[in-house]
């Protein structure tokens, strides 16, 4: 035994005071020990036996930040829009004049489609007129008030979301939801149902948001139904709740436009991309990242293991130039892979004639990177229980959709897409530019077809 060489030692500190005695001196930086243990212990060793460490633990920290990117793309992007509550303080309008806006923790809407130059959410729809609420339950819990007088056969939706965009509930004509007061609450909240509540709704973050949708169909009638259903929905903080219910006016609200400053409609009217917010900026991904984490210190149990990666990688970005300087560079090669891959063209799988569709849309678990291609091509899709989302970006030889080319797309007599109309089903077909926008200025002022058409008597059938 003595003749042999002794290649490695360890040893285990018994006394109770070990740890004490092992940790950094008071003048360390305090960074966490996960984050510390990614600089390899010895990586100067002679004949540079210590390199191998040193671009292995590199490796694996460029890897787990590139899945954290994806994890925390959606809860960014749903985090930067609650820059609204600022513009939106006095109270609830049109942002830019285009699209609908609240202050913190209320609900606003907008009394018509969404115009074709708004460029603050993609592919939104021209079927239903918005609402939209940005929350952060930290401060108290609000009441979510469903309509209690709708027409038979109306479709309204109130979608409820974590910071990111995990559908949590969902309250509307398809699941049958009573008119009343629902309490949304956050992780923290400890209280009893309200006395006159219908029920209590759990966020698993502070952060997120109610998004009401109203259908209208192209005629006069169907348009003031839809607004007359919107008045019923609402959004506001518990403590002012009061006896009865709010009745709201989106037509004023409508009239409301809001601008930044330095900011006209006559700008956005000649170049809509004046109004277009750039929700995630990889060069401040880990800055950001650290903020919404520090704002949602709770996640939902999909969500727990990245949170952790999370801030240790934060940590690790603050404590040397050369980490920060690696991350900064997983950050910007993530969002490179993230756009390459969220296209029409690519995203979802095939479900027949050229079609693709996410099969999890809204409920997205652990599908970190399925929730961040939706998060650019069309954030806040409905669960999919709700609605199915058919996508496709090309045509049925396989080619590239092209603006510089005419289409055709038929449906057989008697096949129009099934829905259920006595819960307010309907279908669409919308068209969007490449960076997944109506067209600001369509040829026929139009940018879809479908139920709210039909409605309207707009479409000739062929023989066929």
């Amino acid at each position: 035994m003595k003749a042999k060489a002794i290649a490695f030692a360890s040893a285990l500190l018994m006394a109770a005071n070990a740890v004490a005695r092992t940790s950094p001196p008071q003048d360390t930086p305090q960074v966490p020990y996960t984050a510390r243990a990614y600089n390899p212990a010895h990586p100067d060793l002679p004949r540079s036996a210590g390199r191998p460490a040193v671009l292995a633990n590199e490796a694996y920290v460029e890897a787990l930040a590139q899945v954290v990117y994806y994890w925390a793309y959606p809860a960014i992007d749903m985090f930067g829009r609650t820059s609204m509550w600022e513009m939106m303080k006095a109270g609830p309008g049109l942002m830019f004049g285009i699209g609908p806006g609240a202050p913190m923790n209320e609900s606003g809407c907008i009394a018509g489609y969404l115009p074709p130059t708004q460029r603050i959410i993609v592919t939104p729809n021209n079927d239903t007129f918005y609402g939209v609420s940005f929350l952060d339950l930290s401060r108290e819990p609000v009441v979510v008030q469903t309509p209690d007088n709708v027409p038979q056969g109306h479709y309204w939706v109130m979608q409820i979301a974590d910071v990111f965009t995990n559908v949590v509930h969902t309250l509307g004509s398809a699941w049958g939801t009573p008119g009343g007061k629902y309490l949304l609450a956050g992780p923290d909240w400890q209280g009893q149902k309200p006395d006159g509540f219908v029920d209590v709704i759990r966020l698993p973050t502070n952060y997120g948001g109610v998004f009401p949708r109203s259908f209208a169909a192209r005629t006069p009638e169907a348009k003031a139904r839809a607004i007359a259903v919107q008045n019923q929905m609402g959004v506001y903080p518990l403590s002012k709740n009061g006896a009865g219910r709010k009745t709201y006016d989106c037509e004023a609200i409508s009239r409301n436009h809001v601008f930044p400053p330095g900011v006209t409609a006559a700008m956005i009217e000649a170049d809509p991309d004046a109004a277009r917010p750039q929700w995630v900026v990889p060069e401040r991904f880990w800055p950001d990242l650290e903020k919404m984490l520090a704002a949602n210190p709770k996640v939902g149990p999909n969500d727990t293991a990245m949170a952790e990666n999370s801030r240790t990688l934060v940590a690790l970005h603050k404590s040397s130039p050369a980490w920060k300087a690696l991350l900064d560079r997983a950050a910007l090669s993530a969002d490179a892979v993230l756009r390459t891959s969220a296209k029409y063209e690519q995203v979802g799988v095939d479900v027949g004639n050229g079609w693709q569709r996410q099969e999890n849309g809204g409920l997205w678990g652990a599908d970190w990177f399925g929730c961040a291609q939706a998060a650019v091509i069309y954030i806040l899709v409905n669960d999919f229980h709700e609605a199915v989302y058919l996508i496709r970006g090309t045509d049925s030889k396989g080619v590239l959709l092209n603006g510089k080319h005419r289409y055709t797309m038929t449906f057989p007599k008697d096949s129009l897409p099934p829905v259920d109309r006595s819960r307010g089903g309907f279908w669409s077909l919308s068209l969007y530019d490449k960076d997944y926008f109506m067209l600001p200025k369509p040829e026929n002022g139009r940018t879809n077809v479908g139920t709210v058409s039909l409605d309207a008597k707009e479409l000739k059938f062929a023989a066929d």
